[in-house]
C-alpha cells in the first residue's frame, strides 16, 4: 500500500488526483464487494440473526470506527509526502504499543512481562529510525539528512488511530459472533462512504461542479483505490477470525517486503540507523508473539537425569500408570486434577490415597 501511494505521486511530490475522492472510492468499492458477498451468502445459506435486537443502535456503533478510518486513511497520503515508505512502515509499528495498551483498557486482556518488554524494544526501534544521518556529496562535504518531524508526528497520530480503530472494530465484530462478517462490513463501510463524501464535497467542491473529480485519476491512482479496498476487507477478516496482534504481525512482515521493494523502486539507501531499527522492530514483533511454552525454563542436568532414570525404571512407570484414574471415572467424579471448584488438589490426593492403600506402612 505505501509503495503504490508513493508511485502515484507527481514529480513535485504531491498528488494530481483528489485524495478524499480516492479514499471515498475505496470505501465505495468495499461496500459493493461486501454487499455482493452478503447477497451470495443469503442465497446459499441465510446467515443467522442478520439483525440484532437493536439494529439502529448497532448501526450507530459502527460510526466511530468509520470516522477513525476516514481520518487515518486520508492522513496516510500526507505522511507519504514527508517520509519514504520504509520509514513509514517502521514508524507505524508504534501501533503495537497502542494496541497493547488498548487491549488492556477496552478488551481487558492482560499482557505478560515479556510482552511489555517487547513494546519497550519497539519504542527503541522507532526512535533509532529517527536518528539523523549524514551522506557525503561531491567534494567531500557532509550533508545532514533526517526524517521530517511533521511526518513523524503524523505517523504517530496514524498509529494511535489505527490501533484504536482496530481494537474497537474487533470488539464490534466479535460482539456478535454469529453475525455475518459481510453484514457487519456493510454497516461499517456505509459510514465510511458517508464521511468521505462529506470530505470530497468540502475539499473538491469546484471539481465536482466542473470537469469532474475522476478526470485526474490515472492507472496508478486506480491501483491505490483497489489496494486500499482489498486491504480493508482483509483486515476485517483478520479482526473477525483472529485478533489485532495477528494484524500487527502481518504489518511487520509487510515492513520487510516494503524495505526490499523500496531498494529497487525508489533507490532508497539502507542506513545503519534504518538497519538497526529494522532488526529491533522485527525482534520486538517476534518477542511479543512468542507462545508461552517457548518461555518455560529448560530443565537442569539433574532434572534430566531424574527424568531418564524414571523412564528406564519399569516399576516406577507401572506405579505412575496405575495411579492415574481412567477417563470415565475422572469425568464422573470430577477428580481429574484440573476440574471442579477445588482445582488440581483433588486428583493428587486421590492418587496418594490409592498408593497408600496398596503399600501400607510397615510397623
Amino acid at each position: 500500500q505505501p509503495i503504490l501511494v508513493s508511485l502515484s505521486k507527481n514529480e513535485a511530490g504531491g498528488f494530481d488526483y483528489s485524495v478524499p475522492a480516492s479514499t471515498m472510492l475505496s470505501e465505495l468499492l468495499k461496500l459493493l464487494l461486501s454487499s455482493g458477498l452478503l447477497l451470495r451468502q443469503m442465497a446459499t445459506c441465510a446467515p443467522s440473526e442478520l439483525l440484532s435486537e437493536q439494529p439502529w443502535a448497532e448501526m450507530l456503533s459502527y460510526s466511530l470506527p468509520g470516522l477513525i478510518y476516514f481520518v487515518n486513511n486520508n492522513c496516510l497520503f500526507f505522511i507519504l509526502q514527508e517520509v519514504d515508505p520504509t520509514t513509514f512502515q517502521l514508524l507505524s509499528q508504534m501501533k503495537t504499543l497502542f494496541t497493547g495498551l488498548l487491549f488492556r483498557l477496552f478488551l481487558r486482556r492482560r499482557l505478560s512481562a515479556v510482552q511489555y518488554l517487547a513494546l519497550v524494544t519497539l519504542a527503541c526501534g522507532t526512535a533509532v529510525s529517527q536518528l539523523p544521518t549524514y551522506r557525503t556529496e561531491a567534494g567531500g562535504t557532509l550533508v545532514h539528512k533526517s526524517s521530517s518531524s511533521l511526518g513523524f508526528l503524523l505517523t504517530l497520530l496514524s498509529s494511535s488511530l489505527s490501533a484504536l480503530g482496530g481494537v474497537y472494530s474487533e470488539k464490534l465484530l466479535k460482539g456478535r459472533a454469529s453475525a455475518s462478517i459481510h453484514w457487519q462490513n456493510v454497516q461499517l463501510y456505509l459510514w465510511g462512504v458517508a464521511f468521505n463524501a462529506i470530505g470530497v464535497y468540502t475539499k473538491d467542491r469546484q471539481a465536482l461542479l466542473g470537469p469532474g473529480i475522476l478526470q485526474a485519476f490515472h492507472a496508478r491512482a486506480w491501483a491505490v483505490v483497489l489496494c486500499n479496498a482489498l486491504n480493508g476487507l482483509a483486515i476485517s477478516a483478520v479482526l473477525k477470525y483472529a485478533d489485532n496482534i495477528a494484524r500487527v504481525y502481518a504489518h511487520a512482515i509487510a515492513m520487510m517486503v516494503t524495505m526490499l521493494a523500496s531498494l529497487r523502486l525508489f533507490d532508497v539507501p539502507i542506513s545503519p540507523q534504518l538497519a538497526l531499527a529494522l532488526v529491533l522492530v522485527a525482534a520486538s514483533t517476534l518477542q511479543y508473539n512468542l507462545p508461552p511454552e517457548w518461555l518455560r525454563p529448560l530443565p537442569t542436568e539433574e532434572e534430566e537425569e531424574e527424568l531418564r532414570g524414571a523412564s528406564n525404571d519399569p516399576e516406577a512407570t507401572k506405579l505412575i500408570s496405575s495411579d492415574e484414574p481412567n477417563d470415565d471415572s475422572a469425568r464422573g467424579s470430577g477428580l481429574d486434577g484440573g476440574v471442579g471448584p477445588l482445582g488440581h488438589g483433588l486428583g493428587s490426593s486421590a492418587a496418594s490415597t490409592q498408593a497408600a492403600a496398596r503399600n501400607p506402612p510397615k510397623r
